[in-house]
């Protein structure tokens, strides 16, 4: 980095390097805060707007240092640098680097990746993506900022379990069964004929015409139903009537409502 004789965060005491206190916490902060969706240059005005100097020579953060200091790997021990973040946290800010890189096509192939800043773990916690190379590409794991715990979910379960409890939550009850006239008049004709089967051709007749009005009653599922695909969560309905969910080490998804 520019204008600096060592790496922010850093100095040398004794001929070895050191972690310097207050700029570790910078750091951390930066990673922080690029994780929870501030950018580049959101990061530098607010770094500046609290007084935080990049180094005395030039003081003003700009996207660029940002940018430099998210992507350097010295500052998880690399190199010979006293780490100053867990390999987890560099993993997750360079897996979303790549995403944003990558554009919005790699989320609308994702569409798991839309929930992710909704997960929480049990304790309340946010559960924090983790990237990596070796990672399936169709699974998220995740790792609670508050507790620790970890949990490896495939992106169909998630879809599939927060689908299934929005549509309950849009049909929360069914409907009783009701019957129609046409049913009442053929079951009572039915047991009419019953009571004096001279046509046991005719009551089998009648039966079968029961069955069918009583199917009639019951409504046939909507277009919208009968094309409803785990991968197709309505996400606008979920952020419309949804606030978080919930993921247990058991992979119980549970979805919370407003």
């Amino acid at each position: 980095m520019t204008n600096r004789k060592n790496l922010y965060g850093y100095r040398i005491e004794n001929g070895a390097l050191a972690v310097v206190p207050q700029e570790a916490e910078i750091v951390e902060r930066v990673h922080t805060l690029y994780l929870s969706g501030a950018s580049y240059q959101a990061i530098a005005e607010a770094l500046n707007g609290d007084g935080v100097p990049y180094s005395a020579e030039a003081p003003e953060w700009n996207k660029h240092k940002v940018k430099r200091l998210l992507e350097n790997p010295r500052y998880t021990g690399a190199d010979g640098y006293p780490a100053i973040l867990d390999e987890d946290t560099f993993q997750a800010v360079q897996e979303q680097i790549r995403s944003k890189t990558e554009g919005y096509t790699f989320k609308e192939k994702r569409p798991a990746l839309e929930l992710v800043q909704y997960l929480r773990c049990p304790c309340g916690g946010a559960l924090q993506r983790l990237g990596g190379t070796a990672r399936r590409k169709d699974t998220l794991y995740l790792k609670c900022q508050v507790c620790g715990a970890r949990v490896t979910i495939p992106d169909d379960d998630l879809l599939a379990q927060v689908s299934r409890q929005l549509a309950e939550h849009g049909h929360p009850t069914e409907q009783p069964y009701t019957p129609s006239a046409e049913v009442i008049r053929l079951t009572n004709a039915v047991n009419r004929g019953l009571e004096h089967p001279s046509a046991p051709e005719d009551v089998v007749a009648l039966i079968l015409r029961g069955v069918s009005a009583r199917y009639d009653c019951c409504s046939a599922p909507t277009e919208q139903e009968n094309q409803c695909r785990p991968s197709e969560a309505d996400l606008k309905r979920f952020e419309r009537t949804a606030s978080h969910i919930t993921i247990t080490g058991n992979l119980d998804v549970t979805v919370h409502f407003k």
